[in-house]
């Protein structure tokens, strides 16, 4: 039967001390180096989408510059058509800033051209809304994403040319193709993240220019939050959910010059991936001091509870003869099983005096020399206060009227003194008997088992009946037998139970012992007798 003793207690106890505390730690150091590392990670993508938009925008002056000096040269174009032709190729030819470079005239319509393109020639008119705006403002510019004709999207960077007398002539354009490959590209496509992380860039307007995934450049993605606060122009990182429902980090920035908003962002699952494999390496780490620490454990808790257990051992058979020597030889190395220690030898030793007393008092049956009923109720009240389990035998002179009526009194007294003799061989120093009144009599055995408690009865029983006594025949008793705690709630309840399971045996036929059962149908049980008349 399982049971909680002082051992498992303390083992139970220190192990979920130990685990809740080991448990809290990791939650603790888990959770507070989440949070350092998402901050960390949203700074780094803050500086690096800082970073990418301080060299986009040193991207876009550096085109400015390369338009300007070209518009300088094509000041004399009027006079030298011949050099249109050469500066658009080498302007294109020069770097990879442009897919393409144009020369539109006042009118709109196309001076020169590099490379040449499907449906587009010289002389070619122009009505695209970033060559009309161009026109329009004749200064330099950065349009806003279209459709051009070829069914590309497209960005033209346009610088305006004036002749030496500051008329208007038209501008040079560098178109920038946002599905092709390019120095925009070159500049934003190294990341040197391989862990999903990306880039992706917008307009003012929240429209794609960039991204790793080409399909998408030229979509409106203003339900981003992160895209709404670069609208706003403002810089800075937050945690978002992408257009595909994917938990990232962002860090954002605005590109100065364009008004554009770079967005550098890493998946939240990957960032915390790291994070779950420390911890797992952090837990292995300290599997071993944990074993150590539970095998310390498990032997400082038997070896508390070690002289506990001993006593309680003890204090379960505190009956036997060398109950004290055992107590002595418990080794008590604490305080309190000390104590315990101590107070177990003196209690065992007062029970043993009070016990002496019992019989010394005048507690005595004086025909019998037994307890009478005064004696057996202190006897039951002392017994009671220890708690210890005891069985109780109800002993009745089967037919005494007819032995007093047919003998007479004196020849009864001696068949009575004949009982209390055989008791009193039968029985062990301990056990308390008693002659309540007539030819009544009760047997209080402590620490005895119920089957040896019937066993002490048949042997009475079978002594009675073939004994001699005063009145030259056989005298005959009934036995009730029943056991604390199993047979009543205090000893005075196993006593009625004894009485009751005595009147069964009387009215069984007489010379029986018969045992308390309230459970059973009866109420009682009846034992075969077990020695012979």
């Amino acid at each position: 039967m399982f049971r909680i003793d002082l051992r498992r207690l303390i083992l139970w106890l220190c192990l979920l001390s130990v685990l809740v505390a080991l448990g809290n730690s990791f939650y603790a150091s888990y959770q507070v180096q989440r949070d350092i590392l998402l901050t960390n990670t949203l700074e780094g993508n803050r500086a690096y989408a800082t970073k990418l938009a301080g060299a986009t925008d040193s991207y876009i002056n550096a085109i400015r510059q390369e338009l300007a000096f070209s518009a300088g040269v094509l000041s004399h174009m009027a006079l030298q058509p011949g050099l249109m032709e050469q500066e658009v190729d080498r302007l294109r030819r020069q770097s990879d800033h442009y897919n393409s470079v144009v020369i539109v005239s006042a009118d709109g319509k196309i001076a020169a051209m590099s490379p040449p393109q499907p449906g587009m020639a010289v002389g070619s008119q122009l009505g695209s809304s970033a060559v009309q705006d161009a026109l329009a403002q004749r200064k330099p510019l950065v349009s806003e994403p279209f459709v051009a004709t070829t069914g590309r999207w497209v960005i033209v960077y346009s610088q305006p040319i004036f002749d030496k007398s500051g008329d208007y002539m038209g501008f040079v354009g560098g178109s920038l193709y946002l599905h092709a490959t390019n120095g925009l590209h070159a500049l934003l496509g190294d990341h040197y993240y391989r862990d999903g992380s990306y880039l992706f860039v917008v307009d003012r307007h929240g429209t794609l220019l960039y991204h790793p995934d080409a399909a998408r450049i030229g979509q409106t993605v203003t339900d981003n939050k992160v895209v709404t606060a670069l609208m706003q122009g403002a810089n800075g990182q937050q945690r978002v959910v992408n257009t595909q429902g994917v938990p990232m980090l962002a860090g954002y920035a605005v590109v100065p010059s364009t008004g554009w908003g770079l967005v550098a962002q890493r998946p939240l699952a990957g960032t915390l991936q790291r994070m779950d494999e420390l911890l797992w390496m952090t837990i292995r780490n300290s599997l071993p001091l944990l074993l150590v620490l539970l095998f310390c454990i498990g032997w400082l808790s038997k070896l508390i509870a070690r002289p506990l257990w001993e006593l309680a051992s003890v204090a379960k058979q505190i009956d036997e003869i060398e109950a004290s020597d055992r107590i002595r030889k418990v080794r008590s190395w604490y305080f309190e099983s000390n104590q315990l220690k101590r107070a177990l030898l003196t209690g065992l030793g007062s029970i043993n005096h009070k016990m002496r007393n019992l019989r010394r008092e005048s507690t005595t049956d004086a025909l019998t020399a037994l307890l009478n009923r005064r004696g057996l109720i202190k006897a039951m009240d002392e017994f009671a206060s220890t708690g210890m389990p005891v069985a109780v035998l109800a002993v009745d002179i089967d037919n005494f009227k007819s032995v007093n009526d047919r003998f007479g009194h004196d020849v009864g007294d001696e068949v009575i003194r004949t009982l209390a003799t055989l008791m009193r061989n039968g029985s062990r120093s301990n056990d308390i008997l008693a002659r309540p009144g007539g030819e009544e009599f009760t047997v209080l055995l402590p620490g005895t088992s119920l089957e040896d408690a019937i066993t002490a009865a048949e042997r009475l029983r079978g002594a009675m009946h073939k004994a001699p006594n005063a009145t030259g025949g056989p005298v005959t008793v009934s036995i009730g037998v029943a056991r604390f705690p199993e047979h009543g709630k205090d000893l005075e309840g196993a006593l009625k139970e004894a009485d009751k399971a005595l009147y069964h045996a009387k009215n069984a036929g007489r010379n029986l012992t018969c045992v308390a059962q309230p459970e059973g149908p009866d109420g009682y049980l009846a034992i075969t007798r077990r020695h012979a008349a």
